[in-house]
């Protein structure tokens, strides 16, 4: 029986006869121009040219954010510092079209990224933010402060640009006083906008070696240093310009990061720019479309069966 139905299957597709019956020629050249238009499609042709206008808007912010040893406590879950750059990120989305920068600081800062509108380029920059960047453990505003107002002073735009400073901390200032500091952000119009994040409670800061969790610090006499957010300055900062300060604790959703957005729009004007782009648009999908109907199109002429 089984001997049968080899022979049968084997006479109706393997002979001679059903052979030149299965349209051999048309499969031939079905597959070769499914190639053909898969060989364009991957190209990535371009095809109606046009110009298209943009609108974009000229605010400069730039993301100060804490990265001391203490942003490692997880009084916030899952950390103050991730807890931190989730809510900078929310903001970021919030904000398109906006030059962003990012500097993180502890006694130094550094330009982690200058003012950019690539949010994707800036959100991996703010991703790789962790505390083991720097051998400093302590805290100063000032530092930071001075390197955005640099940046600002060195950075060419037109004097309307609206600019803005958005300082995220656990509060843990041990720095100089800064009166002179913000006197010059108040005169380039600089708004300054402070978050703390974490809570009065405190916990314990965790200890890392090689990103590694090795326990917890402990003060000389073996007692375990407990950080609490200290945020006096951060609010003394928001009432020098007349902001609002933020505390982003156990309980804080997205309401707070909209109404922190608006608030930044609010203080900062923005002259709105139009300009002409070039855009071209991507027809490679035709061209695979076309290449997958050819090549499933000759697999299915086959010789009809005589059973």
């Amino acid at each position: 029986m089984i001997y049968k139905r080899v022979s049968l299957i084997t006479e109706t597709w393997f002979s001679p006869d059903e052979y030149a019956r299965s349209w051999p020629r048309t499969k031939l050249w079905l597959r070769v121009l499914g190639f053909t238009f898969l060989f364009i499609g991957l190209l990535g042709p371009y095809t109606k040219t046009q110009r298209d206008s943009m609108i974009v808007s000229s605010r400069e912010v730039y993301f100060l954010l804490d990265v001391s040893a203490s942003m490692n406590a997880q009084d916030v879950k899952p950390s103050r510092l991730e807890k931190a750059k989730r809510v900078l990120g929310e903001l970021m989305q919030e904000m398109p079209g906006e030059k962003i920068g990012l500097i993180l600081f502890t006694e130094q800062a550094y330009v982690q990224c200058p003012l950019t509108r690539d949010h994707h380029a800036l959100s991996l920059f703010l991703e790789l933010a962790q505390t083991y960047q720097f051998t400093q453990t302590g805290t100063q505003f000032r530092s930071a402060l001075a390197i955005a107002m640099d940046r600002f002073q060195n950075h060419e735009s037109s004097s309307k640009v609206g600019r803005a400073v958005v300082l995220i901390s656990d509060g843990e200032d041990f720095g100089d006083t800064y009166a002179s500091l913000i006197e010059r952000l108040r005169q380039a119009s600089v708004s300054v906008f402070t978050i703390g994040v974490g809570t009065y409670e405190g916990a314990p800061i965790p200890h890392f070696v090689h990103d590694k969790k090795q326990g917890y610090k402990r003060y000389e006499d073996g007692t375990m240093a407990i950080s609490r957010l200290i945020d006096e300055d951060l609010q003394v900062l928001a009432d020098e310009f007349g902001t609002d300060y933020v505390h982003i604790g156990l309980d804080n959703g997205f309401e707070t990061i909209q109404s922190l957005k608006d608030e930044i729009y609010a203080e900062t004007s923005s002259p709105v720019e139009s300009s002409m782009e070039k855009v071209q648009h991507n027809t490679f999908q035709f061209f695979l479309l076309i290449s997958v109907i050819l090549l499933f199109g000759s697999m299915f002429l086959m010789p009809i069966r005589r059973i």
